[in-house]
């Protein structure tokens, strides 16, 4: 399980405003530089967080089969 799947996604972007802020009131520039990286980090597993919410509503109301109408799988070629 990725650490995506532990929070909400709202949880994610909250944490990335938190470091921003850090980041804003830095005033080491690598410093800086790092926790801004550290916000972009939390900011990617606030958005694959939503992705993994709605492939999950869209299994709730009707399996894979919308999840594919949706466009949100992608079939492997055949060999």
């Amino acid at each position: 399980m990725g650490a995506e799947r532990m929070h909400p996604p709202r949880y994610w972007r909250m944490r990335a405003e938190e470091f921003r802020t850090k980041a804003d009131n830095c005033e080491y520039p690598e410093t800086r530089d790092v926790l801004r990286k550290v916000a972009e980090n939390y900011d990617e597993l606030a958005r694959r967080a939503a992705l993994i919410s709605t492939l999950e509503s869209l299994d709730q109301l009707g399996g894979g089969a919308r999840q594919q109408q949706a466009g949100l799988i992608v079939q492997d070629k055949p060999a």
